[in-house]
Order: C-alpha cells, then sequence, then structure tokens
C-alpha cells in the first residue's frame, strides 16, 4: 500500500501543470520611472525575454538596453549614449530562482514571491532579491515584480549637467506573460 502512494504521488507529481516544463515570451513588459526635482523620465521595453524551468523555479530575463522606449526622442539618445552606454553593455540580465516554487506549481497564486539572484546592468553584477506575485494563468504564467535600483550600485555615471533630471533611484517595474515552450 506505502508503494502504491509513492507510485501514484511521483505520477501526479510529473504530471502537474508546469512540472518539467520550460514557459518563455519574447514581449515581456519592463519600465522604469525617475523621479526627479527637474523632471519625471519613463521608459518601456516590451521585447523582454524570460524563460522560466517550471521544474525548477530558475528564471533568467534579458533585454537589450537600445529597446527602452522614451516619450522624447532626445531622452533615449542621452540615456544609451550618457548613461548606459548601450554600445558597450547592450544588454541588462537577470539570472535566478524562485523561492519555494515547487510548493506554488499547484497552487495557483503566489504574492509576496521572492526571485534571488544575478542582477547585471551597465556591465555589473550584483545579487539582489526581487518581490512580486507569480499566478497561473491558464496553461501558463503571469510574473508581475516591483522594485528599486540604484543607479550608483551599476556605475551609472549622471553627468553634472543632468544630476537634477535622474532620480538617484529608478523604480523598475516587470509584467510578463509566459506561454509553455512547445
Amino acid at each position: 500500500m506505502k508503494r502504491l502512494l509513492i507510485i501514484i504521488a511521483s505520477l501526479w507529481i510529473l504530471i502537474s501543470p508546469g512540472f518539467n516544463q520550460t514557459f518563455i515570451t519574447r514581449e515581456g513588459m519592463a519600465s522604469f520611472y525617475s523621479s526627479a526635482p527637474l523632471e519625471d523620465i519613463e521608459a518601456v521595453n516590451h521585447r523582454v525575454q524570460v524563460v522560466l524551468d517550471g521544474a525548477t523555479g530558475e528564471i533568467n530575463i534579458r533585454m537589450r538596453i537600445e529597446d527602452f522606449q522614451f516619450e522624447r526622442a532626445l531622452m533615449q539618445r542621452h540615456f544609451n549614449e550618457k548613461f548606459m552606454e548601450s554600445h558597450l553593455y547592450p544588454e541588462a540580465r537577470f539570472s535566478g530562482d524562485i523561492e519555494d516554487f515547487d510548493k506554488f506549481v499547484n497552487e495557483g497564486v503566489y504574492e509576496g514571491v521572492t526571485a534571488t539572484g544575478s542582477l547585471t546592468i551597465h556591465g555589473v553584477t550584483r545579487e539582489v532579491e526581487i518581490t512580486g506575485t507569480l499566478e497561473r494563468d491558464g496553461d501558463g504564467y503571469k510574473v508581475n515584480a516591483f522594485f528599486p535600483v540604484s543607479v550608483a550600485d551599476y556605475d551609472i555615471r549622471i553627468p553634472r549637467i543632468f544630476i537634477r533630471n535622474i532620480a538617484e533611484v529608478v523604480e523598475v517595474t516587470a509584467d510578463f506573460r509566459l506561454v509553455p515552450l512547445n
């Protein structure tokens, strides 16, 4: 009887939604908002690539810096040339693990989820914890996060002329709809 329960439990885990499956998007959204004394700046990137391992909760995120779109073309040019130096550092990346992902797989909604890993921006990698929500969405997942990024932590230098235009800490928002990789 005990052996039968172990076999049934093992089969249930193997056929559970999301288990041993890879989930992706190539059209995730990441944005940032900078509120400073002279102006507020916002940019959005709708080409964020995300891969989630449904067996382990490992998540990898990649985005091209040049894909951030601004309200004004001059802001976009300054962002790429003066601040982010996207010709030298073309991508930002996060590679980490969603804590307790195995418990989430069968619950459906997980608020206060934490992903721990390495965030690389402007050629600098730091260990971070990002909190957000993870939710089952049909045969895939919705991932949302909101977190601060200190520009100084990633050696992003703000030219003196722009010091009152750019916040020292920018607010980052991420919103991904992940679907099974077929």
